[in-house]
């Protein structure tokens, strides 16, 4: 009997979305009033302006507006604040980041634009000091759900979940009517694999705004987690529907049809998914698990070496590489993509497993042995190691201990016929004709296939 390694393929699906309107217009009823002097005229008239601009999303324009006004007076915050949020738009974030850091120095106390400047921060990806500043703003007013919203957005990132979740609960309860804080609460909690306490949440940001995208995808990867593939297809299709040319999209309901073994289906979503966004190493990925979960080997092998040519170190391929070349008995290029893994995660369990199998079936016996027995470490009580390990020393020449090894398989899984019967073959190498005859009798009597070989009576 041979133990080959799972075909379960591993990837991250990691696709869920968050909805954090990290840069918005800013309407003038929007903007946090100051405690600075009153403007001169003409600088209020240029702010004003600028406002118009920026409502327009006449980003270049609004900046050189609030850069005029702020010519006239050098300490007016709300356009500090107002070109800050210009900045920000048009992607100039480090500028931004410098007006918002300057309208705080003159204005310390005003919680909007610690929220502004952790937003900036985010979009550096800068998220410590996000998070800092945000914990400011809610530090000023602790009854602020866009700084709450935010402050998770930043935490999440940073993979503290706990902490995310916390702050977009509190986002919802301070601004129940707050899709984006719902939408968020349940992409933090689907990204923790607990799609049924998600559930609620996202039916609740659904309800506020039924026809938007990325809660919708997020609902569907709840369900899915949830055991409810069937629900979460059906949403996923339609999403696909009125975004044909959504390369995400098609991926996720890749996943989801491929969760429901509709391989053929998932392989057409996937390559869907390709032909719009060809870099997706993770895409290419599950596309090889597709073709080898239709036998289609070499399909199966190039697709995941293309996943390996835009991601060389992801282990979790070079383990998928691997177990294909072992389904198409290529067990050399199978110990080689096994042993890649490894080195980039040596506690890669299926991996070892997978390199052992390859090992032992390419008669590449010493690495055998030490596989298995360093599985064996991992692992002490399954017996399909110990029957490996047990038939690796057989080949070795090393009888007796082949013989214990076949001992602790059967003492582990004592139905396990071949064990029984290759326990058999070791005694009678060790001349020990009484023991091999009723090892071999057992054998028989748990598989009447299995015929012994005669041994002569003494």
């Amino acid at each position: 009997m041979k133990q080959r390694s799972s075909i379960a393929i591993m990837w991250n699906l990691g696709i869920a979305r968050l909805c954090l309107l990290l840069v918005c217009g800013i309407a003038p009823d929007n903007l946090a009033a100051q405690p600075a002097p009153a403007p001169s005229h003409g600088a209020q008239e240029l702010n004003q302006l600028g406002i118009g601009h920026l409502q327009n999303k006449e980003y270049q324009a609004a900046i050189d507006s609030f850069r005029k006004a702020l010519e006239i007076q050098p300490d007016y915050v709300e356009a500090m604040d107002n070109l800050g949020r210009a900045l920000a738009a048009e992607g100039k974030d480090k500028a931004a980041v410098g007006e918002f850091k300057k309208a705080i120095k003159l204005a310390p106390d005003d919680a909007r634009l610690q929220s502004a400047l952790g937003r900036t921060l985010f979009h550096e990806r800068k998220f410590e000091e996000s998070a800092e500043a945000y914990r400011k703003a809610i530090a000023i007013h602790e009854n602020f759900p866009e700084a709450y919203n935010g402050l998770g957005a930043a935490v999440l990132s940073l993979g503290k979940t706990n902490e995310a979740v916390a702050a977009f609960q509190k986002a919802a309860a301070l601004d129940p009517k707050n899709a984006d804080a719902l939408n968020n609460l349940g992409s933090a909690l689907v990204g923790e694999q607990r799609g049924s306490e998600a559930i609620p949440y996202l039916q609740s940001a659904l309800n506020l705004k039924p026809d938007a995208s990325d809660i919708q995808e997020n609902y569907a990867q709840a369900l899915q987690q949830a055991g409810r593939t069937d629900e979460a297809i059906a949403i996923s299709q339609k999403i696909v529907a009125q975004r044909p040319d959504d390369a995400i999209g098609w991926a996720t309901l890749g996943h989801f049809l491929y969760a429901n073994k509709q391989y053929d289906e998932a392989e057409t979503s996937f390559q869907k998914s390709l032909a719009l966004k060809a870099d997706q190493p993770e895409t290419e990925s599950a596309l090889g698990a597709a073709f080898l979960a239709q036998g289609k080997g070499k399909d199966t092998i190039q697709a995941f070496e293309k996943s390996l040519a835009l991601k060389p170190d992801d282990p979790n391929t070079l383990y998928n590489l691997g177990t294909a070349y072992q389904d198409q008995k290529e067990y050399e290029k199978a110990v080689a993509s096994y042993q890649k893994a490894l080195k980039i995660k040596p506690n890669f369990y299926q991996a070892l497993a997978g390199l052992a199998a390859s090992e032992l079936t390419a008669n590449k016996l010493d690495s055998a042995i030490a596989s298995y027995k360093k599985l064996i470490a991992i692992q002490p009580d399954d017996a399909g190691f110990r029957f490996n390990l047990g038939t690796a020393l057989f080949n070795k020449g090393n009888y007796k201990a082949a013989a214990e090894s076949y001992r602790e398989a059967i003492r582990l899984k004592p139905d396990l016929a071949h064990a029984h019967y290759n326990l058999g073959m070791s005694l009678l190498r060790l001349n020990d004709d009484q023991g091999a005859r009723a090892a071999f009798e057992q054998a028989k009597k748990l598989d009447p296939s299995l015929n012994p070989p005669a041994i002569a009576s003494k």
